[in-house]
């Protein structure tokens, strides 16, 4: 009966170690994520080399290098930067579309909310956890913002999506 009681006390122990990672996992808190690709809806050439493309980071990567956020175990995050595309006109009618960062020095860090799969950072961006919770999936409207008098037409904002994979 002792070796029973000792055994059974072993796998307990066991499995309830197991059921700690699983939920440490389940949690984005104290985690990484790198992004891996930011796929917009409209192809853009942003690097004039005459190839349009969808994801940003390939057709951009000299400038918008992967971000990264950081979620702490005090849930508060540091969160991806804003990012716009800029339109700048040469003055001979021809426009330079190229990625601005609008970066923002916090006071104090953005706080973060996980409910199950769904992460949202200062109320305000939604992110959606895979099944895993590998990878981080944020859908955002990318704004195109026009400078020095460019052509209303064709410059609207466009549906972006951001992935994120756990360091």
């Amino acid at each position: 009966m002792k070796r029973i009681n000792i055994f059974s006390l072993v796998a307990l122990s066991f499995f309830s170690c197991g059921d700690d990672d699983v939920s440490k996992k389940d949690s984005v808190k104290g985690g990484v994520y790198k992004q891996i690709s930011y796929e917009i809806t409209v192809p853009l050439d942003l690097n004039n080399d005459g190839i349009l493309s969808t994801n940003l980071l390939e057709e951009n990567g000299a400038v918008l290098s992967p971000q990264q956020i950081t979620f702490g175990s005090d849930n508060t995050v540091i969160p991806p930067y804003p990012i716009t595309t800029c339109v700048d006109d040469d003055g001979n009618g021809h426009l330079n579309e190229f990625i601005c960062l609008v970066v923002i020095n916090y006071v104090n860090p953005p706080s973060y909310v996980q409910t199950e799969r769904t992460v949202t950072i200062d109320n305000s961006i939604v992110g959606l956890l895979s099944e895993d919770r590998d990878t981080l999936r944020f859908e955002e409207t990318l704004t195109r913002d026009l400078l020095n008098n460019a052509p209303m037409g064709g410059f609207d904002d466009t549906m972006a999506i951001s992935t994120y994979v756990r360091e």
